[in-house]
C-alpha cells in the first residue's frame, strides 16, 4: 500500500506541470485522506491527461476524450483496520459545463436512482457520478459496505460544495422541457445518428399522445455546413432506409424517412440547426415537436 502526504503530492505536481495548467486547482478538490478519522491512502493521488488516460480506463478513454477533457486526478482511500474497505475518487476537469454535462449525461438513464448532489447526481450501491460547473466526479466504492456507502456520500456532497459553480449551459435550453422525460436529455459531441459531421447534438425523449419518441436538434457551424450535413443525412438513410419525403420534394429543407433501428424520423433545418424527432408513431405530432423545438431555438 502506498502512502503519501497529499500536500507532498500537490507541491511536487506544480513544480512539474506548466503555469498555465488547470492541474493545480484540479488536485486541491482530492480530499485528504484524514478527512474522516480512520482513512488512509490506497494509493495516492495520480494525473492523466488525454495522451495517456487509457493508462488508468482503456476501455472508456475515448468516450472521455470525445467530450474533449482536460485533465483529471485520482486518488483511492482504504481504511486503517481493514484495508479491504476501498473506495476510489476520480475529478475530471472537462473544460466547459456543456462538456461537463456531457460526459455525464452518457452514464444516465431515466430508470437509475438521482440524487441532489451538484447539479444532478446518479447513485448505487458502489458509485456516486455527478457533475458541477465544468467538473465531472465519480466515487466508486471497493465493496457494498455500509461504511463506504455512508462515507462516499459524505464525501460527494463535501466535493460538490467546493468545485465553484457556474450558470447552466445555454445549449441545455435548446430542447423543450414540455413532456420531456426526465433525465433523457443527452449532449453527444460525436456519432450522433451515424454521421461524422454532428459534432454538436442533444437530445432527449417526450411523451407524446401515441407514444414516446425521440426529440433533437444539432448544432453547425454556420447555414452552409448545416444545408450539408443534412444531405449528408439523408443519403445515410436512403442507403439504410426509406425516404418517404425528399429533401428535393421540400425545396431542401426537410425530409421524413424511416430506418429499422430509428422508426420514423422527420428532419428539418432552421438556419445553423438540424431539427428533428425519431422513433414517432404519428406524424402530426412529431411534427408539432420539431415546431416546438425550433421555437426554442436562437
Amino acid at each position: 500500500m502506498k502512502k503519501i502526504h497529499s500536500t507532498l503530492v500537490i507541491m511536487m505536481l506544480a513544480m512539474v506541470l506548466p503555469a498555465s495548467s488547470t492541474l493545480a486547482q484540479v488536485i486541491k478538490l482530492i480530499p485528504q485522506p484524514d478527512f474522516e478519522p480512520g482513512w488512509q491512502w490506497d494509493f495516492e493521488p495520480e494525473v492523466y491527461t488525454p495522451d495517456n488516460l487509457f493508462e488508468y480506463i482503456n476501455g472508456e478513454a475515448e468516450l472521455y476524450n470525445d467530450y474533449h477533457f482536460k485533465e483529471m486526478v485520482t486518488a483511492s482511500y482504504a481504511r486503517k483496520d481493514n484495508d479491504a474497505i476501498t473506495f476510489t475518487i476520480d475529478i475530471y476537469d472537462m473544460g466547459t459545463p456543456l462538456n461537463a454535462f456531457g460526459i455525464y449525461s452518457s452514464f444516465r438513464r431515466p430508470q437509475l436512482a438521482f440524487d441532489k448532489i451538484g447539479e444532478e447526481a446518479i447513485v448505487s450501491d458502489l458509485n456516486i457520478r455527478f457533475y458541477k460547473g465544468r467538473h465531472f466526479v465519480q466515487l466508486n466504492a471497493g465493496s457494498t459496505d455500509e461504511l463506504v456507502r455512508t462515507t462516499i456520500r459524505k464525501l460527494a456532497l463535501k466535493l460538490a460544495d467546493t468545485i465553484p459553480a457556474t450558470e447552466r449551459p445555454p445549449e441545455l435550453s435548446l430542447l423543450p422541457t414540455e413532456g420531456q422525460v426526465p433525465h433523457s436529455l443527452k449532449y453527444i459531441t460525436k456519432g450522433f445518428l451515424g454521421q461524422a459531421l454532428f459534432k454538436q447534438s442533444l437530445q432527449a425523449d417526450y411523451k407524446l399522445p401515441s407514444g414516446q419518441c425521440t426529440g433533437f436538434v444539432v448544432i453547425c457551424k454556420d447555414d452552409k455546413a448545416a444545408t450539408n450535413a443534412l444531405k449528408a443525412l439523408e443519403s445515410s438513410l436512403r442507403d439504410r432506409g426509406t425516404i418517404k419525403t425528399s429533401l428535393q420534394e421540400t425545396g431542401n429543407t426537410k425530409f421524413i424517412a424511416s430506418e429499422q433501428y430509428m422508426g420514423n424520423i422527420l428532419v428539418q433545418q432552421h438556419g445553423r440547426y438540424i431539427v428533428g424527432a425519431k422513433g414517432y408513431k404519428d406524424e402530426k405530432e412529431a411534427e408539432g415537436l420539431v415546431g416546438k423545438i425550433i421555437g426554442c431555438l436562437r
